[in-house]
């Protein structure tokens, strides 16, 4: 899909806030309401738009440590590759794994409520996964810059 200069004021207004009004999105782009649902229906039936969430604060849900995890297997065949992402899709703590190119095979991203957490989340659900044969860590000491806003221009 090819987005014009309109999906894309409407993509940063949907970013900025996803439960503003149809009206409120027209008037940041310039377009009636009418076309601007349409554009907005058109954008989510295509998966550009895939949802509309609430933004959670994990630390004051108790989850204050924020963890990236560096995982290599022992082998990437198929079987060992399929194995190790399906449970990986069933941990809740894990917030995100991505395949990544490079020295380890994937990086996840963990929130627990602590350090003490992590240790035992570490022995007893990471060392454990199918294929593991690697894992360092690096622990998140503050934050610099977090947005969900695509570099649309």
């Amino acid at each position: 899909m090819q987005l014009d200069n309109v999906d894309k004021k409407i993509i940063l207004a949907l970013s900025d806030d996803g439960r503003a009004s149809i009206e409120v999105i027209a008037e940041k782009v310039g377009l009636s309401p009418t076309p601007t649902r349409r554009r907005v229906k058109r954008l989510e039936d295509e998966g550009v738009v895939r949802g509309y969430r609430a933004e959670i604060d994990p630390e004051k849900c108790g989850l204050e440590l924020a963890i990236y995890v560096f995982v290599k297997l022992q082998s990437r065949d198929r079987a060992t590759i399929a194995k190790f992402e399906a449970r990986i899709l069933n941990l809740p703590e894990v917030q995100r794994c991505d395949l990544i190119s490079g020295v380890h095979d994937y990086i996840l991203t963990l929130r627990l409520p602590d350090m003490k957490n992590y240790n035992l989340y570490l022995r007893e659900i990471l060392a454990e996964l199918p294929g593991v044969f690697g894992i360092e860590t690096s622990v998140v000491i503050g934050k610099v810059k977090e947005s969900c806003a695509l570099p649309l221009g």
